[in-house]
């Protein structure tokens, strides 16, 4: 069975003309945006609060994790390789 070519350029214009245009928007917007039901907020604030009240660390534990996290995001933690070893052998062996 042979196929052939479409030869007369009517037939595919009066194909084109059946399809729907393209529906133009206007100009798009440079951005995503999110918002958020009032709801939405409510239950974040709410989980929010119920985490704060489950909290178990002290007031000082709270100080030193914030400036862990302080001196991490600064790039100033370091960190000690000799002491890191160490404790990975003593786990590792069993002692503590």
């Amino acid at each position: 069975m042979k196929i052939n070519p479409i030869t007369n350029p009517n037939i595919l214009r009066s194909y084109q003309s059946t399809l729907p245009a393209p529906v133009k928007t206007g100009t798009a917007s440079k951005r995503d945006e999110v918002i958020f039901s009032q709801e939405a907020l409510d239950f974040s604030k709410a989980l929010a609060e119920a985490r704060d009240a489950l909290e178990l660390r002290t007031p000082e534990e709270k100080a030193h994790i914030a400036d862990v996290t302080n001196a991490v995001r600064n790039g100033e933690y370091k960190v000690d390789a000799d002491k890191v070893a160490d404790k990975i052998l003593q786990s590792v062996l069993g002692k503590r």
